[in-house]
């Protein structure tokens, strides 16, 4: 490949990543990967200067960022692969479901959450007995909890609010999966199958949360996906934040 070329796909590359970090709110994860991918051609590119003057030792090294690469992709593929196995399920038939917040602009549901209460709705309509734990704690940006949000949405709706407990003080999954539990403990129902409500590239990370907390089983359900092209950003996010959580159990 020519120097041009290695110059005009890095420049891509980086404006690309520019405009994921800074045009749209909350991709920026994909802005890194093509601020990576502009490092990996800029690397390339600086190997193929290098071959002029010190030919092995720009092959050898060559070689090992290919191998390097081929490990690396081979293991985000599978990563990937258990990933989107988990995106699915409709929990159907379950008595206790836990839905996990996100973000609230003020008092109104940020586009996720309302992917995820489209969910919890269709599953409160589907079992009118089953008792949903909502759960998430108020961060910046959020004149409410995020619980209590979900609350005033369902209830405006038509969901009996005696259907429906809140935890308010989490402030990540794994704290909302923890004080959920208490919850089932304290409704007895901590050896109950549960309904896991949230997005789909999310029901793997935290289905293992949930194993490693104790409960018995997990039956996921997916909220629909707000934009479809842009869920790209956030299960390649997914990847790394899979091994960060394994490598901490």
């Amino acid at each position: 490949m020519k120097n041009g070329a290695y110059l005009v796909l890095t420049a891509l590359c980086v404006v690309m990543g520019l405009f994921f970090n800074f045009a749209l709110v909350g991709y920026n994860f994909l802005g890194l990967c093509f601020f990576a991918l502009a490092a990996l051609i800029a690397v390339f590119w600086g190997l193929k200067a290098l071959k002029k003057r010190h030919e092995k030792a720009a092959r050898g090294l060559k070689t090992a960022l290919l191998i390097a690469l081929a490990v690396f992709f081979l293991a985000a593929a599978v990563t990937e692969g258990y990933i989107v196995s988990k995106a699915g399920g409709d929990g159907a038939g379950e008595r206790y479901a836990v839905v996990l917040g996100a973000g609230v602009n003020g008092t109104v549901p940020s586009l996720s959450l309302h992917k995820r209460l489209e969910a919890a709705l269709a599953f409160a309509q589907r079992e009118p007995e089953a008792i949903l734990i909502l759960s998430g704690g108020r961060g910046p940006g959020e004149d409410i909890s995020e619980a209590r949000c979900m609350f005033d949405w369902l209830t405006a709706r038509g969901v009996d609010p005696e259907r429906l407990r809140l935890e308010e003080r989490s402030t990540s999954t794994r704290e909302n999966l923890t004080f959920s539990r208490e919850i089932l403990k304290d409704m007895g129902a901590e050896n109950q199958r549960v309904c896991l409500i949230t997005a789909g590239y999310h029901l793997a990370r935290a289905g293992l949360m949930a194993e490693d907390l104790g409960y018995p089983e997990v039956a996921p359900l997916a909220a629909p996906a707000a934009y479809p092209f842009l869920e790209l950003n956030y299960y390649l996010r997914e990847i790394p934040a899979i091994w960060v959580y394994l490598l901490g159990r």
